[in-house]
């Protein structure tokens, strides 16, 4: 044992003589040194958690259904025809009726001017007779005629057929033109332009 100390003194005073330090890292230093690696490791971390969170959002965006355009498809386009009923041509021949007849026509001769309507896809011309006959107050009767499976209008506004002449009553034109069938079997189109005219005879 003195041996022993003997040299551990005299390695002491060396160490000593000569300088040397021994260096040890604190603790503190440890940490400090190891934080650059932490920090990478963290922010490699982030920027793959920002990466996935924009393909995520990328993902959503496209795979989202348009709602705005779907609504605008579901949308559907309003449907409509004007109308006008009219006995203007007894007032053209008026001179040959009493005037007891003629007391039932319109100073004009217009019994509806003409107006615009809504109309239901499938719907006809006597469809849309009947309904605003009916809203408008105004009079009107209608007759079948099975053989030909169609409805006539007998009279619209108390003027009936034949009160004018043998042959008089009431017809109708779409666009100008008489249609060949009767007004319960013409289909109407958007933009349609309907006519009653009440047709004195001979």
């Amino acid at each position: 044992m003195k041996y022993i100390r003997k040299i551990f003194a005299l390695f002491c005073i060396f160490a000593v003589l000569s300088g040397c330090k021994a260096k040890f890292p604190s603790q503190h230093a440890a940490i400090s040194a190891g934080a650059p690696e932490s920090s990478a490791i963290s922010s490699e971390i982030a920027g793959q958690g920002e990466t996935s969170g924009a393909a995520f959002s990328a993902n959503v965006s496209q795979t989202a259904p348009n709602t705005a355009s779907g609504s605008a498809k579901m949308i559907k386009k309003e449907l409509r025809c004007t109308l006008f009923i009219s006995c203007n041509d007894i007032l053209k021949n008026r001179e040959k009726f009493s005037e007891d007849k003629l007391s039932l026509v319109p100073k004009d001769g217009v019994i509806l001017a003409e107006k615009s309507v809504e109309i239901k896809n499938g719907e006809t011309v006597y469809d849309v007779l009947l309904r605003e006959t009916k809203s408008n107050g105004i009079p009107m009767e209608s007759a079948s005629a099975p053989v030909y499976q169609s409805i006539y209008i007998k009279g619209i506004h108390n003027i009936y057929e034949k009160d004018f002449g043998a042959s008089s009553g009431w017809t109708y034109t779409v666009n100008g033109k008489q249609p060949p069938v009767g007004c319960n079997q013409y289909q109407l189109k958007n933009g349609d332009k309907i006519q009653w005219l009440f047709i004195c005879g001979a």
